[in-house]
């Protein structure tokens, strides 16, 4: 993925939820990826994205791109993943 890593977490499987904080505007991109269990990965950026992925669906992107760009400021990721789910996140700025 090209652009800035703003943040990324690697879950072991026993971390069912998990918040990070991150300096981000409205023009970004998420990756996500999910594996070892049936249920849904809820992930939301306060101010901005939220969205629920099928576990088993295994890995994909969201990208937000709204117009005017705003700037960075303070936000927090939060992810909660299905009990025995291993997952990992990554935010990077826009190229």
């Amino acid at each position: 993925m090209k652009g800035k890593v703003l943040l990324h977490h690697v879950a072991d499987g026993g971390e069912d939820e998990w918040a990070g904080e991150l300096k981000v505007g409205n023009s970004y991109k998420i990756a996500v990826d999910c594996a070892g269990s049936q249920g849904k990965l809820a992930i939301a950026i306060s101010e901005g994205f939220q969205t629920l992925r099928q576990c088993a669906a295994g890995y994909t992107t969201f990208t937000l791109d709204n117009y005017p760009v705003s700037k960075p400021k303070p936000r927090t990721l939060t992810v909660k993943a299905p009990s025995g789910a291993s997952w990992a996140v990554l935010v990077a700025r826009l190229s």
